[in-house]
């Protein structure tokens, strides 16, 4: 397949330094406005609305995160084998995938819609939220899952769009949610008074823009590359092929935002300042994280075109660039991290109780910080054999740090209080990060090719 600058980047040519750079740095400035999209629903309720509802809002993104983990799993398999299919040049498989994973994505948010409307108090309720926030989390969940097919749509979107190599239009459509949603947030919050609900409507309606114009651009690209016809809607033999991707890493998303349910289900017995310093750290160590974490991802599919191109000696040199880059940028932000930990936290709430919540998210920085690193590495190395089709030892990694999280929260939180919360995500990392090295200095992950073998 040809490569096209305007359409596609074709990473089985050319430096792997330079196609790693063209492609990661619009997936990580992606991430990024996803998460200054999160962080301006955060600034706004916290700073307009109060503690209260910040905690609200982020004891329900304990819920939402699951779903999304979900939607962006099936997306995954997706993205993994049109990868492949892409490095091997087969379009009409590429094609059938497309239509496929639309229509299962569509079904599947209809079908989280009405679950969510349905059962968003027994949920709320099981993860023990505080009866003093408990109607606010109703209401921004309910509001925010009226979305639940454009949710699912919009990941499957842009796995197409990254597997073949354009990282740029789902940025676009990101920055282009970024300004709708905080458009939205002050005018549902600040001029109609709708409180939390209002929030939770800005993202909803600014996700759904986003979904239609990006399956627009979709479909008008694919005509471009010669892509224009399928032989069916849903294609069942590539449906499997993509399952056998997109299920382990659906559950093990799913299985980790539940794991994050579980602990925000301990962060709950502590109270509404805990609550709402957690939801303040989390939001910044996600945002700190983006560079590792998207660069892994944009990782993944240079070894995606690799693997079906059957070019494995790429994947090494790109390895090696990825650790250079994520290591020295992840130093700049531990050193951001550990000298401004108060100054994070402190933009996110004012006004009565946010002295404590600044103190809980500061501590919460300090000790993540400090291993920010090794999760660099955790997740540069894991993300090969995701893109490889390893998923036994990409979902049990993932499954292995999660783990550690959780028991941690559990057992020892009654013991050692509060600060067990933020160290047993570095003990995660640093746990999981062990056998990630060793698993892909053995090579065996060279052998999970799901269109060619090597």
């Amino acid at each position: 397949m040809k490569k096209s600058r305007r359409d596609t980047l074709d990473m089985t040519q050319g430096s792997p330094a330079k196609v790693l750079l063209a492609f990661a740095v619009p997936v990580i400035l992606s991430n990024l406005f996803q998460q200054l999209y999160n962080i301006i629903d955060s600034l706004i309720v916290g700073n307009y609305l109060g503690a209260d509802a910040l905690a609200a809002v982020g004891s329900a993104g304990a819920i939402t995160a699951v779903i999304v983990q979900l939607a962006s799993g099936l997306a995954l398999g997706a993205s993994v084998v049109i990868a492949q299919y892409f490095g091997a040049g087969k379009k009409k498989e590429i094609r059938a995938c497309m239509t496929t994973i639309l229509a299962f994505a569509a079904a599947a948010g209809v079908l989280v819609t009405v679950f969510t409307q349905l059962l968003a108090g027994p949920i709320l309720l099981l993860v023990k939220t505080p009866a003093e926030i408990l109607e606010y989390s109703i209401e921004y969940l309910t509001i925010y899952f009226w979305g639940g097919a454009a949710i699912f749509l919009y990941n499957a979107e842009n796995a197409v769009f990254i597997a073949m190599g354009d990282s740029r239009t789902p940025l676009y459509f990101l920055i282009l949610a970024f300004f709708l949603n905080v458009a939205g947030d002050l005018f549902f919050i600040l001029v109609c008074s709708m409180g939390v609900g209002g929030s939770a409507l800005a993202t909803t309606l600014s996700q759904a823009v986003c979904t239609v114009l990006s399956l627009t651009v979709l479909e008008r690209k694919m005509c471009r590359l010669g892509m224009d016809r399928a032989d069916r809607w849903f294609d069942r033999t590539e449906f499997t092929r993509m399952m056998r991707i997109a299920v382990p890493a659906a559950l093990q998303q799913s299985v980790v935002s539940l794991g994050s349910v579980c602990v925000q289900t301990v962060t709950n017995s502590f109270g509404p300042a805990v609550i709402a310093g957690c939801s303040a750290a989390n939001k910044a160590v996600n945002l700190v994280s983006t560079v590792p974490i998207n660069w892994g991802n944009a990782l993944s599919n240079f070894v995606g075109q690799n693997m079906g191109a059957e070019k494995p000696e790429r994947i090494g040199q790109g390895v090696k660039v990825s650790l250079l880059v994520t290591g020295v940028l992840s130093l700049v932000m531990v050193l951001v991290m550990e000298l401004m930990p108060k100054t994070l936290i402190g933009w996110f709430v004012e006004g009565e109780g946010a002295a404590e919540v600044v103190r809980v998210g500061a501590s919460y920085l300090r000790v993540t910080g400090l291993f920010l690193v090794i999760f660099s590495v955790y997740m540069v190395m894991k993300s090969v054999f995701k893109g490889a089709g390893d998923m036994n030892w990409y979902v049990g990694l993932t499954l292995g740090s999660l783990g550690v999280r959780v028991f941690c929260a559990f057992l020892l939180a009654p013991v050692f209080g509060e600060s067990i919360l933020w160290w047993s995500v570095a003990v995660g990392w640093c746990v999981s990060a062990v056998p990630t090295v060793l698993h892909y200095l053995g090579g065996s992950w060279k052998k999970h090719s799901l269109v060619g073998k090597l």
